[in-house]
């Protein structure tokens, strides 16, 4: 219970910061009088490397930060209960503080920012007189911390010399098991070198002057339609034009509201997670409030954009050496400007940043339009964009932005695909389409050429997932579609780069460039080509469609380490009910239809857990989780989950261990229920439900920092593997699903989670002792450039690691999947293991790559893990 005691001994007000500070000698700021205006109390969380490191955790009240010294850091687990002592008020000045503070003064050391953001008290009434009671709940609005906290006063003992309390994280569903400072630091970049507003939303800052003529006071967008432009031959030649280059890439709009900022595509799918080097880049330009304009590009060599290498970058979840290029600039610190001449607003742009990072300026040339044009096609650029120089912002397409290709290159609908033949792998062809202006749906020929072998194999299990009748209403000139043609429903947009038309409406010498992820098949709308030509109705064969119901197996997974087996229920039966709710055993998927990747629906998935759960379960049933679920997928929002909630699926049923809770399924009914709830990554715990205090297994994630090749991770692997033999321990290996690899050595549950936690960290921090240029041990991503982080932080009571042969929330639906060690080369790619792939891996493997896991009677040693000599 928090004791309440009368404010007395150490003094905590300002006058007490100011005595034990000069400031003649310091960077540290003096205390001033507080200006008096309306906003939101901020919090500021400062990363304090001093004679200890420790972390000051302030709040601000009354004009000042109250402090407190937090030894070990925040955390967002619930379990971890820190000590938090009482320090004098700092000036809320402090807040921005952030240097070093020079040997021999209070407090030497170095102050970086950790965390800050704003904060309010979860009940009514006076913050202080809550404080002077004991206890102090709040909610914390961050970028590392969010959610409910609590500040508890300990009883004061004879010899104490401050005021401790205990900061706590309460239950609530941003509580993350295992998120103590270092996992957050690791995980969540910092925020924003500058202060966001307070109260940016409700009263954004604001220029006492229109910014530009025209511009007119409002609030910021929540979302907006972006300008379009309108595809013409030949480039205007009257009128004042300014030509831009055409860039190769994705359109994005970037919403910035003080040190928030969201990055959404042009159909309003929300990338700000997918691209946090660009997040971090938007919210560092010198505006309060900003909506841009602008494309996402990668660059070649040469400085021309591709829109392959920008669909490598994405697809490997690295956004570092992308571009964001800027050409508008609808709103800017409460004014809006979308009525404003084009020309202002690019003035007003390009005074927000000096472009010499992930962001570009999009310069533009006044006139001059055809020369312009001659200039790019010689580049090798798709073309240019030509703007009205005075017309105002307008959504949607129309005749103000023009433009203007250099070749043949559009955007196809893919309508189906031709097996492949000789030894070509994946496909031999897409086949592809358009709309024409009156929703006709126009067949313009094959693609057989572009692909890459990965392109191949992935656009193969995409292509699998959409198999369906021929489109419906779909015409052609010319010959008939080839008769060997696989229908998908027209559901991917893919971009061509082609000579020219032939004379029946078809593409000559097409390419494959890539899949479209930011356009709408709606959206791929087209003057007929040759109209001349005679059109024929292709006769679709019209099938049922079908869909997977099971019943899942009447026996449970036994809690023990054999291996669960069950019943084969899994058969295909046509639906007697709407497709948005289907049925699964006692498990219906609502909304199956929808897609978790792209391309990748809750059926999908659904129908995974089915073709794996006989090797899934005994990795998964009673093992306490938590799950990851992406409700809108990927793309959308995503959040951890340990806790069921009113209405939660019963075959996925809740557990508590102390403070900490836990989420447990037994059987395949709960994989599919995870499917229904939109859970892609199932996290395990490394113990079981019945012994949740005692692991049976160590993991050692393996993750590299920047610029490491992955055979490098390789040889880590290999390298923890002896070391754990050399110490007794047999161990195996599984991808993550992403850019690294686990290794697990199975143990007999007897020793706690101390004790485990203590040997892991020991075992890496040997490794990082022994080799300090290849193995770092702390998170920190500024020491792990060009190195491997040995994270031992997978081993603690309620920490978890990805389960093996769960998915990955992660473009190409990739999953974490076990390997044999004879797997583990340097030739290794993780990718290749994905919702498509491992079901018939399964199916041709003779072996068990884990073979001998459950069988294996191994104790954690006893005593440190020796350096090496």
């Amino acid at each position: 219970m928090p004791q309440p005691t009368p404010r007395q001994g150490r003094d905590t007000s300002i006058r007490t910061y100011r005595a034990r500070r000069d400031f003649a000698a310091t960077p540290e700021p003096a205390p001033r009088a507080p200006e008096r205006t309306a906003h939101t109390p901020i919090f500021v969380v400062q990363k304090h490397d001093a004679r200890r490191l420790h972390w000051d955790f302030r709040l601000e009240h009354g004009g000042v930060l109250w402090s407190w010294a937090v030894p070990k850091g925040p955390s967002l687990d619930t379990a971890d209960k820190r000590l938090a002592v009482r320090t004098e008020d700092h000036p809320l000045d402090y807040a921005d503080f952030a240097g070093t503070i020079p040997e021999g003064h209070y407090g030497a050391g170095t102050v970086e920012t950790w965390d800050r953001g704003t904060w309010e008290p979860q009940a009514e009434g006076d913050p202080a007189a809550a404080l002077d009671k004991g206890e102090l709940k709040f909610v914390l609005h961050g970028t590392r911390l969010n959610g409910g906290f609590v500040l508890v006063r300990l009883k004061p003992r004879p010899k104490d010399r401050a005021e401790n309390w205990l900061l706590i994280k309460e239950h609530d569903a941003n509580e993350t098991p295992g998120a103590d400072a270092a996992a957050l630091e690791h995980d969540v970049p910092p925020p924003s070198s500058k202060r966001a507003a307070p109260n940016a939303k409700k009263a954004p800052r604001t220029k006492t002057a229109a910014p530009v003529p025209g511009a007119v006071r409002g609030a910021l967008p929540e979302e907006l339609s972006p300008q379009l432009a309108t595809l013409v031959e030949e480039p205007p030649e009257e009128g004042a034009w300014l030509s831009e280059v055409k860039f190769d890439g994705y359109r994005l709009l970037a919403f910035k509201d003080g040190a928030t900022v969201r990055l959404l595509t042009r159909n309003g799918h929300d990338w700000t997670a997918r691209l946090p080097t660009i997040a971090r880049a938007v919210s560092r330009l010198d505006a309060a409030t900003a909506l841009l304009d602008g494309e996402l590009v990668a660059l070649r060599e040469d400085g021309v954009s591709s829109f392959a290498l920008l669909q490598q970058a994405l697809s490997d979840g690295i956004d570092r050496n992308l571009f964001f290029y800027l050409f508008d600039l609808p709103y800017l610190d409460g004014w809006d400007l979308r009525g404003c001449r084009l020309l202002d607003r690019k003035q007003a742009l390009a005074g927000l940043s000096d472009w010499r990072g992930s962001l570009r300026y999009s310069d533009h040339f006044a006139g001059q339009v055809a020369a312009m044009r001659r200039q790019a096609c010689g580049m090798g650029l798709e073309g240019i964009i030509c703007k009205q120089e005075d017309a105002p912002y307008r959504s949607g397409r129309g005749r103000s932005w023009l433009k203007v290709k250099c070749q043949g290159r559009e955007e196809f609908i893919v309508l189906g695909f031709t097996p492949p033949a000789g030894s070509r792998t994946g496909i031999g062809a897409l086949h592809v389409g358009y709309r024409d202006p009156e929703g006709g749906l126009q067949y313009v020929g094959g693609v057989g050429t572009g692909f890459t072998e990965k392109e191949l194999a992935a656009l193969r299990r995409r292509l699998d997932a959409l198999v369906s009748d021929p489109p419906a209403g779909m015409v052609y000139a010319g010959e008939p579609p080839d008769s060997q043609i696989v229908w998908v429903r027209p559901e991917l947009v893919a971009e061509v780069q082609f000579i020219g038309w032939s004379g029946s409406g078809r593409i000559r010498h097409a390419t494959y460039l890539g899949l479209r992820e930011d356009k709408n098949p709606d959206e791929v709308v087209m003057p007929v080509a040759d109209p001349e030509a005679k059109r024929v109705a292709f006769g679709p064969r019209r099938r049922r469609s079908a869909i997977v119901k099971a019943t899942p197996s009447a026996r449970k997974a036994e809690p023990a380490k054999a291996p669960v087996r069950l019943a084969k229920a899994a058969k295909i039966v046509t639906p007697s009910k709407p497709r948005d709710a289907e049925g699964a055993g006692d498990v219906h998927l609502t909304h199956a239809d929808r897609e978790l990747w792209p391309g990748i629906t809750k059926r999908d998935l659904a129908e995974y857990w089915l073709a794996v759960a006989d090797h899934a379960l005994p990795e998964i049933a009673h093992r306490p989780l938590a799950l990851v679920r992406c409700p809108e997928g990927i793309d959308g929002e995503r959040f951890f989950q340990k806790h069921a909630k009113p209405g939660f699926p019963k075959e996925i049923r809740p557990g508590q261990v102390g403070n900490g809770p836990y989420l447990v399924v037994d059987d395949v009914a709960g994989l599919l229920a995870c499917a229904q709830v939109s859970a892609i990554e199932l996290h395990a715990w490394g113990s079981r439900e019945p012994d949740p205090e005692h692991p049976d297994r160590v993991v050692f994630d393996l993750d590299p920092g920047e610029d490491v090749a992955f055979a490098e991770v390789v040889r880590t692997a290999h390298e923890v593997r002896e070391r754990l033999k050399a110490v007794g321990l047999d161990s195996f290996c599984r991808t993550t699903g992403g850019k690294g690899l686990h290794i697990v050595a199975p143990l007999r549950p007897r020793a706690d989670w101390d004790t485990t936690r203590a040997w892991c960290r020991a075992f890496a921090e040997a490794m990082a002792a022994d080799h300090p240029d290849k193995f770092v041990s702390r998170l920190p991503k500024i020491e792990r450039r060009g190195k491997i982080l040995v994270d031992w932080l997978r081993n603690g009571l309620g920490s978890t690691a990805v389960a093996s042969f769960s998915p990955r929330a992660r473009p190409g639906a990739t999953v974490a999947t076990r390997l044999a060690w004879r797997e583990v080369t340097e030739t290794l790619d993780p990718a290749i293991f994905t919702l498509g792939t491992v079901p018939q891996r399964l199916k041709k493997q003779r072996t068990d790559p884990w073979k001998g896991f459950d069988e294996l009677d191994q104790t954690l040693p006893e005593g440190t893990t020796k350096r090496r000599r």
